[in-house]
């Protein structure tokens, strides 16, 4: 199970539209839309607030910090 925070990487990998904006994408994204096609992976949405990973990766409030470390 994948958690993401954009809304549009996971309608795309959920239902790929190949347009001019989605052509040059890496081999991964392809990957992945194929393990969600197979079942072998599920996408789900999480609202950037709930996001824990946030804390390793952005900087952040000091209230947005403890929250998301409390969480853990």
């Amino acid at each position: 199970m994948i958690w993401c925070d954009n809304l549009s990487a996971t309608y795309l990998f959920m239902k790929p539209i190949f347009h001019a904006h989605t052509k040059h994408f890496e081999v991964d994204y392809h990957f992945v839309h194929d393990r969600v096609a197979m079942k072998a992976i599920q996408i789900h949405f999480i609202s950037s607030k709930d996001q824990l990973v946030d804390v390793l990766t952005k900087p952040l409030s000091t209230a947005s910090f403890i929250d998301l470390r409390c969480r853990v």
